[in-house]
């Protein structure tokens, strides 16, 4: 029960928004017994071809009187059969005590068959209880009460903000009239303003060896908005390709309140030939950037650009490259130290895709490898390894000297009459393996050479 408890303590901020009033509970529990009060009392239901049982007594009286003069009808021209008496009986049994109404109304001739059907007739009729008469206004009073109360949550969670909300907002053409989707709406306008204006002024420094972006982006801060803006990068030219995604989402924070005063705002950067790893930067406010503390946390996030107008973040992977620039900012000013948090920026992101070819990105350059000396065959242990060297060469550098197993200095050997030939590695002096004679082949004489196998011609 103590778990049950403290989860609907938990949930019922959520609830309550969509329990009803009491007043409308109220409402609609009088509804239902006014419509109680009309069907019991002002337009009663009216029954009919009903068991005669349900009657009065006079009318129960009433009913055996005619099934006598049935009897008496039937016996005057002497066609009672067994099953006609078996009908007057089962006619019988539909009142209440049948042998005593009989009596009462002196039909001697109906005696007989009101004892059998005294049988198996019910001994007392049913009577209604206070419960049975207070039953439909009590449960149905609850059961209304619950019923709306369940159809207005499920109303709540489900049917408006899946199907009723939706539709409104298409009737309405508007994403709604509170502050939220007012601001929402005011911050959609003015990056789509934003972006047209950049895009026709090209106030952006081209990049000479990429040429005009795949796309371009506008992503606008405000304070107290949910900051998190995704843009996908897709290429028009090639059938709108899918090439990764980028965005802007707040990094950190600092202080305390609401909205949440951000003092660093990192750019992203994913590209699917590389799903392995996202790209980031982030843009730090001057105090944020100058606070060892706070510059050490964000930097494992990656480079760090002081937030100022023009400032300009760059990412790149092997495909593509992406370039941030801040074209708007401002500061906020209160209890905070200054220039530690934003009030609004606007930053433009632009993607390009690198030419198929393009060199890929490292983490460092590779150093240029040394220029090789001349081969020399490292020294063996029984005679020292020839040195191909032209004759005009004098000695080979103590560096590349060989190991002290050989003397040194030494001169390079004389040059042979011979032609030329094609440089090998000397092989070690080492002893030759002994010459073993291939094995004998086997024997497919079964007789022991006593047998001539030579085929004839």
């Amino acid at each position: 029960m103590g778990k049950i408890r403290d989860t609907l303590i938990g949930l019922w901020p959520v609830i309550k928004t969509y329990v009803p009033k009491p007043g409308m509970i109220l409402a609609v529990v009088i509804a239902f017994l006014i419509g109680l009060v009309w069907s019991y009392a002002v337009d009663p239901v009216v029954f009919y071809d009903s068991d005669p049982r349900t009657l009065g007594q006079t009318w129960q009286d009433e009913w055996v009187r005619l099934i006598a003069d049935r009897y008496d009808a039937a016996n005057s021209r002497a066609v009672i059969t067994d099953e006609f008496r078996q009908s007057i009986i089962d006619s019988l049994n539909k009142v209440d005590n049948p042998q005593e109404i009989v009596n009462r109304l002196g039909l001697g001739q109906l005696t007989d068959l009101a004892a059998q059907a005294e049988v198996t007739a019910p001994s007392t009729p049913p009577q209604p209880t206070l419960f049975s008469q207070i039953r439909p206004w009590i449960v149905g009073t609850i059961a209304i009460t619950l019923g709306f109360i369940i159809g207005s949550l499920l109303f709540g969670f489900y049917i408006n903000p899946i199907v009723i909300e939706p539709i409104r907002k298409r009737i309405r053409g508007a994403q709604g009239t509170d502050a939220a989707g007012v601001g929402k709406i005011h911050d959609i306008q003015e990056a789509r303003k934003m972006r047209d204006q950049l895009a026709k002024d090209a106030v952006a420094a081209p990049v000479s060896d990429l040429g005009p972006p795949v796309v371009r982006h506008v992503s606008i801060y405000t304070p107290g908005r949910a900051y998190d803006d995704s843009f996908s990068i897709e290429d028009e030219k090639n059938n709108d390709e899918f090439l990764g995604e980028c965005g802007a989402v707040i990094s950190d924070t600092i202080g305390a309140g609401q909205p949440e005063k951000v003092t660093a705002i990192e750019i992203w950067l994913f590209d699917k030939e590389d799903f392995v790893r996202t790209l980031t930067t982030v843009f730090v406010s001057e105090h944020a950037y100058n606070d060892p503390a706070i510059r050490a946390k964000l930097s494992a996030k990656g480079e760090l650009v002081v937030a100022k107008p023009g400032a300009i973040a760059k990412l790149e992977t092997n495909t593509l490259r992406l370039h941030a620039r801040i074209v708007d900012m401002a500061y906020g000013t209160g209890p905070l130290p200054p220039n530690s948090y934003f009030d609004k920026m606007t930053v433009e992101i632009q993607a390009w895709r690198k030419a198929p070819g393009s060199a890929p990105v490292m983490a460092a350059p590779m150093a240029a490898a040394p220029a090789l000396p001349t081969y020399s065959p490292p020294p063996m242990a029984s005679a020292p390894a020839p040195v191909m060297a032209p004759p005009q060469v004098a000695p080979a550098p103590v560096t590349y000297a060989p190991a002290q197993s050989v003397p040194t200095p030494f001169a390079a050997p004389p040059v042979r009459a011979a032609a030329p030939q094609p440089y090998a590695p000397p092989a070690p002096v080492l002893r030759p393996p002994p010459v073993q004679s291939p094995p004998p082949l086997p024997d497919d004489d079964i007789f022991g050479g006593s047998g001539d196998f030579t085929p004839v011609n």
